[in-house]
């Protein structure tokens, strides 16, 4: 099952993300696990695969640096990932909107999650916005 939301104003909280997270989409699991299956890095240049996932709720976080709105749900999603992502099994992976690889890169050093390489941002990042049927950033699709 795929779970998406979309954050468009600064004033939500934590609370009212976690809530947001019940609205279904409907995807293929083949075409998301097919979409899924690459490398990401984390924050120090670990590389982890979809095998290393193994067993976790997995989140697509879509965002890009220009996006004020993005800015401002980041810091609220990081804070909620800290508190329960080893306990609760559950992984966050950004896929950047963003234009350019430095602004990428700065941006995620905000982040405590792993990423979709910027080299796959154009195909790969590109056909999970269009499955998880995003319109808007910032969004989450959790995924089960």
């Amino acid at each position: 099952a795929v779970v998406s939301t979309q954050s468009t104003g600064a004033s939500r909280n934590m609370k009212s993300t976690l809530v947001l997270l019940a609205t279904l989409v409907v995807a293929s699991s083949t075409d998301v696990k097919s979409l899924l299956d690459t490398t990401y890095t984390d924050g120090a240049g670990n590389n982890v695969t979809l095998s290393d996932l193994s067993g976790k709720y997995i989140g697509l976080y879509f965002s890009a640096s220009w996006c004020g709105g993005c800015r401002k749900f980041t810091p609220i999603m990081a804070d909620l990932y800290n508190k329960i992502h080893e306990d609760k099994k559950w992984e966050i992976i950004w896929v950047t909107h963003d234009k350019n690889e430095p602004d990428a890169d700065k941006y995620f050093k905000e982040m405590p999650w792993i990423r979709l390489p910027w080299s796959e941002v154009a195909t790969r990042g590109a056909s999970m916005f269009k499955l998880t049927k995003q319109r808007f950033i910032p969004s989450v699709t959790m995924i089960d």
